[in-house]
C-alpha cells in the first residue's frame, strides 16, 4: 500500500473503531465521509483485499443461522501503524480536474444566455449539494459521534463537513457573480459566430 492512497487509510480508519464487513465499511462510508469521499462497494472489497495481502488487515468468516456467512475485516497492529503514519504525513495537493470550467473556458460561440443557463444549473445542483450537507450529512455526523461517545471526535467529523459545506458556498457566491459578468460580456464577433457552425 503507498501512502497516496486515501481509501486505503480511511478503510484502515474505520476498522479501527471495530470490526466490520465490507458492506458495513460502504454503509459508513455514506453516513460519514460521503461530503468529501465517495466510493463504490467494488473498490471497498478491492481494498480490502489488497490490504488483507499486505497483512494491514485480517479477515474470518462469521458463521450465521439461516443467512450467507459473515466475512469480517479487523486491523492488525501492522496496519495500525501504517494508519498513524499516514495520519500525520502531509500530503501534497492533488491536480484540479473540473470538467466544468473546461465548457466554461471555450464557452466564446455561446450565447450569454446559454452560458448563464449553463452556470445557473450548476449553482442549482449546488444548492442542493449544501441543503443535504446541512441536513443528512449533519445528521448523520451527529448520530455517529453520539453512538461513540467522543466530543473530540464529534469535533474533527464536524470541520471536515464545515469544510464541505463552505467550499460550495464559496463557489454558489462565485458563480452569483460570475453569472452577471457573463450577462455583460462583449458580443461574438463573425469569426466566432461561425465557430458553431
Amino acid at each position: 500500500m503507498q501512502k497516496s492512497k486515501p481509501l486505503a487509510h480511511a478503510i484502515l480508519a474505520f476498522l479501527n473503531f471495530s470490526p466490520m464487513t465490507g458492506y458495513d465499511l460502504k454503509k459508513y462510508f455514506e453516513q460519514s465521509v460521503a461530503h468529501f469521499w465517495s466510493v463504490t462497494q467494488s473498490h471497498i472489497y478491492k481494498t480490502l483485499d489488497s490490504l488483507e495481502k499486505d497483512g494491514y488487515v485480517e479477515s474470518s468468516i462469521i458463521q450465521q443461522v439461516g443467512k450467507p456467512n459473515r466475512k469480517e475485516y479487523s486491523i492488525s497492529d501492522a496496519g495500525r501503524q501504517k494508519l498513524q503514519r499516514w495520519l500525520i504525513t502531509p500530503l501534497p495537493l492533488p491536480p484540479t480536474r473540473e470538467a466544468w470550467l473546461i465548457q466554461l473556458f471555450f464557452a466564446y460561440a455561446n450565447s450569454n444566455q446559454e452560458i448563464v443557463e449553463l452556470l445557473q444549473a450548476r449553482k442549482e445542483a449546488i444548492d442542493a449539494r449544501i441543503q443535504t450537507y446541512r441536513q443528512d450529512a449533519q445528521a448523520a455526523i451527529d448520530a455517529n459521534a453520539r453512538s461513540i461517545g467522543n466530543a473530540r471526535i464529534h469535533e474533527l467529523w464536524q470541520v471536515t463537513l464545515d469544510y464541505g459545506i463552505g467550499h460550495y458556498e464559496f463557489e454558489r457566491a462565485w458563480l452569483e457573480k460570475t453569472i452577471e459578468r457573463i450577462k455583460n460580456l462583449p458580443p461574438m464577433t463573425e469569426q466566432i459566430a461561425n465557430n458553431r457552425k
